[in-house]
């Protein structure tokens, strides 16, 4: 039972990281009546992506068994790219006439990193949790830290701005080498760091590994003076009451 709670806490939480990215997508490529169903194939595929990492988990003999796991939903979650047909379908639905010509590629991002994000949260907490079942150290390599301050700059307003400023370049656009520069910068910062905390992610699981198992604490004299007077206060009251 334990185990099922814990999972649908993760099933919650990848959700919610999922639908919070699905929706800043849908808000910034201005999606109209097909948004309802990225959202529906979003969180089915949520779902369906946990129930893998159950079974994986359930079945894993190693953590590695995880990671292929991962890695195997991933691409399944690549697959709106390689489907233009099914997109094409969702867009029909849209009732924008301002995303005509572009609304294919918003609907594949709209799909794909929600996608991934929860993939990605699914495995960090699934992987997590076997390595505390088993007794492995559960600290994991991954810059957990700086995935989280990357995705905040990509998905908020200003950053999915910059990043179509400069994926769009269009004659004329005097301002194109300043957002380039920008967004080249802040990827340059986010690269750095994820390669700072992955060294010290790994010095410091390297030190947890490599340290000696702890020695049997020695107890206090204090503490032996007290375990000696309860050993012979309670011989004296049972002696009591066999008289």
């Amino acid at each position: 039972m334990v185990a099922v709670f814990a999972f649908l806490g993760m099933l919650l939480i990848s959700m919610v990281v999922a639908l919070l990215a699905a929706l800043q997508l849908g808000d910034f490529f201005n999606a109209s009546g097909e948004f309802g169903l990225v959202i529906l194939i979003v969180v089915a595929f949520t779902i369906v992506a946990l129930a893998v990492f159950a079974l994986a988990y359930r079945l894993a003999w190693r953590a590695g068994v995880l990671n292929v796991a991962a890695v195997a939903l991933a691409i399944v979650a690549l697959a709106p790219a390689a489907l233009p047909g099914l997109i094409q379908k969702i867009a029909d639905r849209s009732q924008n006439p301002f995303t005509v010509g572009v609304e294919n590629t918003n609907i594949t991002l709209e799909l794909i990193v929600p996608a991934l994000l929860a993939v990605l949260v699914q495995w960090g907490l699934v992987q997590r949790r076997w390595l505390r079942a088993h007794g492995d150290e559960e600290l994991s390599r991954w810059p957990w830290i700086t995935t989280a301050v990357a995705g905040f700059v990509a998905l908020n307003p200003f950053g999915l701005a910059f990043l179509q400023g400069t994926l769009n370049r269009t004659g004329g656009d005097l301002l194109w080498e300043f957002v380039a520069t920008v967004t080249g910068g802040v990827l340059a910062a986010i690269l750095v760091m994820a390669w700072t905390e992955c060294y010290i992610r790994e010095r410091v699981l390297n030190r947890r590994l490599e340290a000696p198992p702890l020695a049997p604490r020695e107890a206090a004299p204090d503490e032996l003076w007290q375990e000696k007077t309860s050993q012979k206060t309670f011989q004296e009251t049972s002696d009591v009451r066999h008289h």
